[in-house]
């Protein structure tokens, strides 16, 4: 008898041990659920305070996503973005609903709006909102900054489509910045940069010299010299045309 009671002590203590604590348990973690036509879904957990990107054990192509905000998680508005192999948020939609991070809200699934795509990172960040009327504006335009070496300068949105020309005739400037906004399907968008005598002008960034400017998320190019702007450019046909140094 003594050595049943000793046995039962001595498993009630391993299994109070053994229990899982609480902030083990699913119900205090966010899973984002990828899914396609022909790929089993991949799920991913994150806690919910962790801005850790991860990446899914399959890259896909996918083409929806889910996020499950377990019923312990305090914030229930807790947002996430995926970004493909290039690096730039995928676009997602759900119902009226555009955005680069999405939430749980008990509404199921988000599309991916340009079609099945590669996923290379999932981030949950505590940070994340939801795009704004305004910020949604300017996420599907081109965003050209020009500004000179005392930081004077312009700005240019441009939209989306066919070539685009906007007349500027100011200056004189030094560096060129174009921002292509996160709902712009062409990541690698150009633009170019003319001076007064329609002469394409030549910029660098790092060890790249050209005559058309890319966001790539660098910043801005330099100018090789000083001058005034007479039109800039925004082509969807623009290639990069690395030139050699003069």
């Amino acid at each position: 008898m003594q050595y049943s009671v000793l046995f039962l002590t001595a498993l009630a203590a391993t299994t109070t041990l053994a229990a899982p604590s609480k902030h083990s348990s699913p119900d205090n973690q966010l899973e984002v659920k990828l899914s396609s036509d022909s790929i089993s879904e991949v799920k991913t957990t994150f806690h919910e305070l962790s801005a850790t990107p991860k990446h899914p054990y399959s890259s896909g192509p996918f083409n929806s996503v889910a996020l499950c905000a377990g019923q312990g998680v305090s914030n229930q508005a807790a947002r996430c973005k995926i970004l493909n192999e290039a690096g730039n948020p995928i676009v997602v939609q759900r119902g009226a609903d555009t955005d680069i991070t999405f939430a749980d809200g008990a509404k199921g699934k988000w599309t991916f709006r340009d079609g099945p795509t590669q996923v290379s990172k999932i981030i949950c960040d505590p940070t994340f909102q939801k795009i704004t009327p305004a910020e949604a504006i300017t996420a599907a335009r081109i965003h050209v900054k020009l500004s000179d070496s005392a930081e004077f300068g312009i700005q240019r949105f441009f939209p989306l489509g066919q070539r685009q020309e906007m007349v500027v005739n100011s200056g004189p400037f030094t560096t060129v910045e174009v921002i292509v906004g996160d709902f712009v399907e062409k990541q690698d968008y150009r633009c170019q940069v003319l001076d007064e005598d329609d002469k394409a002008i030549h910029a660098v960034r790092g060890a790249n010299r050209d005559t058309t400017f890319s966001d790539a998320g660098k910043g801005e190019w330099t100018f090789e010299k000083e001058s005034v702007v007479g039109k800039v450019i925004c082509d969807p046909a623009f290639k990069a045309a690395p030139a050699a140094s003069a």
